[in-house]
């Protein structure tokens, strides 16, 4: 152990965890000293030696302990109420010291410092006094105080005595000879390892002192004669001997409480550079610290807490941030970011620009994204092994997750994706979806934008996977003022929060404005049943709260402070922003100056009232900024102009510009004064309302000439600009070039004088840069901005004279809107352009627009009207009438034109080359799948048109949907399967030939959902369909994915997918459903899909609770299902309802119930194998006809039995063995049973229960051993039929029907005749007695 105290490394550890107020991760965060990679948080350094700051802090410490110990000590024992002297024993003082050794180092924390105070006789002198003459000595370092010091001491204590006197306060004494207290800090035992004693090397101060006449103050004189202590302990120790305990100071800053000592102490151990050191520059310094925020500091990392151990709720933690401009709250969460970065955290911003063009939060979002990446970037050069491994599970994830499509989709958006993950970025588009030269229009636009987002929310999954966790800052402060704005925030969050991998590691914070109209609507998010949403308010500073920021600031402890605070507090309302330019007012006007002799801030408490101060934050900062010189000033706008940052390369081209020179050295000066920030090449704004408020210091049409002059000047020596800022100089520029456009407020008119030809230069530029927004980052935000501006530019001639152009940037616009959602402008803008089309091929680009619109808003009879519309126009119009009649005989027709069509020549078919039929295609590949469900034979009817232009005029894209389409109408319609199938295999081959991902899902669904199943096994489909689902969402073909998404649930379900599985598939779809409710197209699809959960929650047996309060409940849903039928006439709507009822009446052997659901079923379809629900209730309503057959002996119910024993039958034998064979066989053991073919019976169930095995349909083969048991049973074979039972039990609850499960041996009591052996039964089941124990009580009965 070191042998002095000054060598000791760490002191006071275990004393500061006693006495501090809060836990040491908030007070690490409110210092802000803790290193990021990148920051400079260096502290300064001071005039002491290293080694005087160990003494000086351990010191510290040890007055901390001593001070306390005689407070206590006294309190205890009633000393210090009246004039009673007090003893220190000098064995009795002894500091308590901890080691802690780890490796080859040691370290030592003092734990306690003890002493024991008596009554005596003798001189008494004041308790503050004495204790100030022994902090002398212990901070002075075995120095001796000299006679003529202590005489100076002792005239001034006189002094004070006879104030105090003269004041009738109070004396408290502390009655004790201070030699004895010098010689108790003698005896200081180190008593872990032994050594030598702090204070070995204290004099031994003469017992009688002579008293002189004061002379000086008791600092000057401390400070004259102890000049090698820090300035702070001098003024501590004068004030202590100043002190009293009545309660009334002496003089300005001494003590009136040892409390008070102690807090100042307890700030030195704390911050000795702040309070203890001595500064190397005194100047008004607030520093990184956070002020008065601990308790939000700690709400915050208790979340954080939660998240980090895994201790947590589990749910999405988001907390929303409010507070009004200047309050701190941006501040507040990246000084916490900065910390959880030392952590093992990521800490990501996205954050709001005022003057921005496009603020959408995907563009911020991905920027957030982008800069995560670049951190990742430097975690590989400078991390650690883990760091690296890090990095190499996340380049894994993404690549896994994205694919090399979609990893090329998002580097276009987030350039650094590249860069980690190792693939090139190519002009080349692989699908032909993305390729930067295609301009997108009407529903590919809409696809596109649904790609980028897909993509977003599979990167964020693929990130959050990892495990490290990441802090989300969106600082939005602004409100929501779109639709689209909001939205995708929203439906990311719930993305995460659907995904526990996802949202155990993410905390999404927001900081927005006070009002709750500003930031993001929370409460559609807080009603998910996985996120936690929390607020917190940031206000104003308290007084307290206050006062720490200017102790802190000034260096002085808060008791010194104090009066200054309560006159700032009233002046500024505690308002940080007004504070820090209120204390610059009064220091530039000297009435806060820094006095050389004392080394400290002083002031006037009763002038500083007098300083004036505006009553808002742009009044103060307008005093600010006018008090400029007036070159920086003119400076300082011209860069407001750029936004809340500046790229100095890009700035400095405009040195000369309306007389601004000297860029440089004037921005640098913005720095000095705290407007600006500085980065590298970068400068920003200190704060937002800084930009704001230099911005609105030039009037509007001013400022929009300037924003034109800016512009064109930097297009104007653009060739002078660094390469590597070329293209964000194009961008800025243009940006200036359409700010000055005037917007609109207060009238304002059109001051901007530009000759046609500029204004036709600057409508080119922006409709090229619209193009480019939508093109390389799906940002329509920043192209809608282009678009409108490109349109203001337009000169008053434009539809004569410049028509392509004019009508490339009405038509890019109406694109925007139909993405945004904004159908009701988008109407009106369409209507006006079809006025202004020359041709019939623009006409068509503008019906293409609306014919999206209509579909994405429901109005489907509108939307085909549309249709028919445009293809009368194109000379292909469909037939007047379209019954099923006219279908069947179009339908007839094609297949004898088409049959002799196979994969091989479709590969080499002529391609389409004539531009109008190719018109007509896309047109009519428009048409949603969902139009096969709600219109199917007007959807055949569309099938057969683009099957007959394909075959006439060569194949296209959209060739591979008409043929597909074309086979599930053949099949619905004309019942041949195997046509069907082959027209399902011409599709896939041209879809091969093509590869068009935007077309996979209308491609794939109707041939793996309907027609691959009647030849290939139900699981293959079930994986084209997976594979499809997938390609068609990184296509962004969100609409086809839903209805993908719920016939692959289905067929998950006839295959026997584990149900617990399927449930979270499904809720997981209705959940995406709910999210994009805006779609209203997909209503009735909603009410259906959720509809197919409450069914899966019947065979699990799980309670409806917890999905009726995410969504509705089973009742309204079907309600809703059936009103949704009533205005529409979907038969597919109803037929659904129908077949939910009867799937839960099959599975609690409510057969009859069941049986009246598959009529009405039936009579809503063709009564055959079509679609996936088909397949269910032929098979289900076979064992029912001849299950109640063999019960009820009702007529007919033999014949339904046969009948659907028959088609799947045929299935088996010309269609597929795979899926059809067991169910089949299965059909024929009931049959056999019920006409009374026992052994033929049970030969037929065995080969029912091993075909299902071998086809992997578990829940089929549990249904197959359930019938066979009960087969076995009632025919006397009960051994037997109990093994049976046991096993279909075991493959239910395998499948995890639960449900299902546990009625299985209740059947027995059906079964059974015998009146005796069911009360037995009974009895048993109603003790809830294990199924095993029941079986026996049956065979215990029938033995009897």
């Amino acid at each position: 152990m070191p042998s002095k105290w000054a060598t000791v490394k760490t002191a006071g550890d275990n004393v500061k965890k006693r006495v501090s107020t809060w836990p040491q991760k908030v007070s690490d965060v409110a210092k802000g000293e803790f290193h990021v990679n990148g920051d400079n948080n260096t502290i300064q350094e001071t005039s002491s030696t290293a080694d005087d700051k160990a003494y000086h802090q351990n010191a510290v410490v040890v007055a901390y302990l001593l001070v306390q110990h005689i407070m206590g000590a006294a309190q205890s024992t009633g000393y210090g109420n009246g004039p009673v002297k007090i003893n220190v024993d000098p064995n009795s003082i002894k500091v308590i010291l901890r080691v802690e050794e780890e490796g080859a180092s040691q370290s030592c924390s003092v734990d306690s410092v003890s002493v024991v105070l008596e009554s005596s006789t003798g001189t008494q002198r004041s308790i503050f006094y004495s204790l100030g003459e022994v902090l002398l000595i212990l901070f002075s370092r075995h120095e001796t105080i000299t006679p003529q010091c202590r005489t100076t001491l002792l005239s001034r204590q006189e002094s004070l005595n006879e104030r105090r006197e003269g004041a009738n306060c109070a004396a408290d004494t502390f009655d004790s000879f201070q030699d004895t207290m010098q010689r108790a800090l003698l005896f200081l035992d180190l008593e872990e390892g032994g050594g030598d004693t702090m204070m070995d090397d204290l004099y031994n101060l003469p017992e009688k002192r002579e008293r002189t006449t004061m002379t000086p103050s008791t600092f000057s004189t401390i400070c004259a004669n102890y000049p090698t202590l820090p300035m702070s302990v001098c003024r501590l120790i004068a004030d202590v001997m100043e002190g009293t305990n009545g309660g009334v100071a002496l003089t300005k800053t001494s003590f009136t409480s040892l409390e008070e000592v102690l807090e100042d102490l307890k700030r030195m151990m704390f911050e000795p550079n702040v309070f203890l050191h001595n500064p190397s520059d005194p100047k008004i310094d607030f520093g990184s610290r956070l002020y008065g925020r601990e308790e939000e500091t700690s709400t915050i990392l208790s979340v954080v807490d939660g998240i980090s151990s895994g201790q947590g709720s589990g749910a999405l933690e988001i907390i929303s941030v409010h507070g009004y401009s200047g309050s701190g709250k941006s501040f507040l969460v990246n000084q916490i970011g900065r910390y959880l970065s030392t952590k093992g955290w990521i800490f990501l911003e996205g954050k709001f620009d005022r003057m921005r063009q496009s603020n959408a939060p995907i563009s911020v979002m991905m920027s957030a994204f982008e800069n995560y990446f670049v951190t990742l970037e430097s975690i590989k050069c400078w991390g650690g092994s883990d760091d690296l491994s890090y990095c190499y599970k996340v380049a894994n994830k993404i690549t896994e997750a994205l694919g090399p499509d979609g990893i090329d989709s998002l580097s276009r958006v987030i350039p650094s994706l590249n860069r980690l993950v190792g693939i090139e970025v190519t002009d080349n588009d692989r699908d032909g979806n993305h390729q930067s030269n295609i301009v997108r229009m009407g529903e590919e636009s809409t696809m596109y934008e649904q790609r980028i987002e897909y993509l977003l929310c599979a990167l964020v999954d693929a990130i959050l996977s990892v495990g490290r966790p990441i802090l989300l800052l969106y600082d939005a402060n602004t409100k929501w003022e779109g639709l689209v704005e909001s939205q995708f925030l929203q439906k990311l969050l719930k993305h995460i929060a659907d995904r526990a991998s996802s949202r155990e590691h993410l905390l999404f914070i927001e900081c927005c404005g006070k009002k709750e109209s500003e930031g993001l609507d929370t409460s559609t998010i807080a009603s998910h049943d996985s996120v936690n949403v929390s607020r917190i308010d940031i206000g104003e500073f308290s007084k307290p709260a206050l006062n720490d920021a200017i102790s802190y600031a000034l260096r002085l402890p808060p008791r010194v402070t104090a009066p200054l605070s309560e006159i700032i507090h009233i002046k500024t309302m505690g308002n940080i922003m007004f504070v820090i330019e209120f204390m610059k007012s009064l220091e530039k006007s000297n009435m806060l100056t820094y006095n050389l002799s004392e080394r400290q801030w002083v002031w006037d408490t009763d002038i500083v009232p007098l300083q004036r101060i505006s009553d808002s934050v742009a009044g103060l900062l307008m005093s600010k900024l006018l008090n400029l010189n007036k070159s920086v000033l003119d400076c300082l706008i011209m860069a407001s102009c750029f936004g809340s940052q500046i790229n100095m390369p890009i700035m400095e081209l405009l040195d000369g510009l309306r007389g601004v020179t000297n860029i440089g050295t004037n921005l640098d000066i913005g720095v000095e004064e705290g407007i600006l920030e500085k980065a590298g090449p970068l400068y920003m704004f200190s704060h937002n309302s800084l930009q704001r408020t230099v911005y609105e210091i030039t009037p509007q049409n001013i400022r929009n000439q300037l924003h034109l002059d800016i512009g064109s000047t930097l297009i104007s020596k653009s060739a002078s600009a660094p390469q590597e800022v070329i293209e964000e100089l194009f961008s800025v520029a243009l940006s200036h070039i359409n700010k000055s456009l005037p917007n609109g407020e207060n009238g304002q008119p059109n001051e901007i004088n530009l000759s046609p030809s500029q204004r036709g230069v600057f409508a080119k530029l922006n409709l090229k840069a619209g193009q480019k927004a939508i093109s390389n980052s799906a940002d329509f935000a920043l192209a809608k901005f282009h678009l409108n501006a490109g349109m203001a530019f337009l000169p008053e001639q434009c539809w004569h004279d410049q028509y392509d152009l004019a009508f490339n940037l009405h038509i890019e616009y109406a694109n925007v809107l139909l993405v945004q959602r904004e159908y009701e402008e988008l109407d009106t803008h369409c209507k006006v352009l079809l006025l202004k089309a020359r041709c019939v091929e623009d006409q068509i680009k503008i019906h293409e627009l609306l014919i999206a619109y209509l579909f994405r808003s429901g109005k489907f009879p509108e939307a085909l009207e549309h249709v028919r519309s445009v293809l009368d126009t194109l000379g292909f119009p469909l037939p007047t009438t379209v019954d099923k009649d006219t279908v069947r005989a179009v339908l007839e027709a094609l297949r004898n034109a088409a049959s002799g069509f196979t994969p091989e020549q479709m590969r080499t078919f002529p391609l389409m080359t004539e531009e109008v039929p190719k018109q007509a295609m896309k047109i009519m590949g428009s048409v949603p799948i969902l139009l096969t469900f709600s219109s199917p034979t007007f959807a055949a009817m569309i099938a057969c048109q683009m099957t007959q232009l394909s075959i006439q005029h060569g194949l296209c894209a959209e060739s591979a949907v008409a043929f597909g389409n074309l086979g599930f109408a053949i099949n619905s319609v004309l019942q041949d399967f195997n046509c069907g199938y082959a027209m399902g295999n011409l599709g896939l081959a041209i879809f091969q030939r093509f590869k068009s991902n935007t077309l996979i899902l209308k491609t794939y669904l109707p041939i793996f959902g309907f027609l691959k199943s009647w030849k290939e096994p139900l699981q293959s489909c079930s994986e084209g369909l997976c594979y499809a689902v997938h390609e068609g969402s990184l296509a962004g073909d969100r609409g086809s994915v839903f209805l993908a998404k719920a016939v692959l649930n289905r067929h998950l379900l006839v295959n026997g997918c584990k149900l617990s599985e399927l449930r979270m598939k499904q809720e997981s779809l209705c959940r995406e459903m709910m999210y994009n409710k805006q779609e209203k197209k997909f209503g009735a699809f909603f009410y259906q899909s959720l509809g197919d959960l409450y069914t899966i929650l019947s065979l699990i047996g799980e309670p409806d609770d917890r999905v009726a309060s995410i969504f509705i409940s089973r009742e309204e849903c079907e309600k809703a299902l059936l009103e949704n039928y009533s205005s529409t006439k979907n038969t597919s709507v109803l037929q659904l309802f129908y077949y939910h009822r009867f799937i839960q009446s099959f599975a609690v052997r409510d057969f009859e119930t069941a049986l009246n659901y598959c009529e009405e079923y039936d009579k809503l379809g063709s009564g055959i194998i079509a679609r996936i629900t088909d397949v269910a209730t032929v098979f289900f309503s076979g064992v029912i006809g001849f299950v109640l057959a063999r019960k009820t002996k009702q007529d007919g119910m033999l014949d339904i039995g046969e009948h659907r024993r028959m088609q799947l039958q045929m299935w088996a034998d010309h269609g597929s063995k795979w899926n059809a064979e067991n169910k089949a066989l299965l059909l024929q053991a009931e049959k056999y049973y019920t006409t009374g073919n026992l052994d033929q019976a049970k030969a037929s169930y065995e080969a029912s229960v091993k075909s299902a095995r071998e086809h992997k349909f578990i829940n089929e083969e549990a249904l197959a051993y359930e019938l066979y048991g009960i087969f076995r049973v009632e025919t006397g074979h009960l051994d037997n039929g109990k093994e049976l039972l046991r096993k279909a039990q075991s493959l239910y609850a395998e499948w995890g029907a639960m449900k299902k499960a546990s009625e299985v041996f209740p059947l027995i009591l059906d079964i059974l005749p015998n009146t005796d052996i069911l009360g037995n039964v009974s009895h048993a089941v109603s003790q809830r007695v294990e199924p095993d124990k029941v079986l026996q009580t049956v065979s215990d009965s029938t033995q009897y």
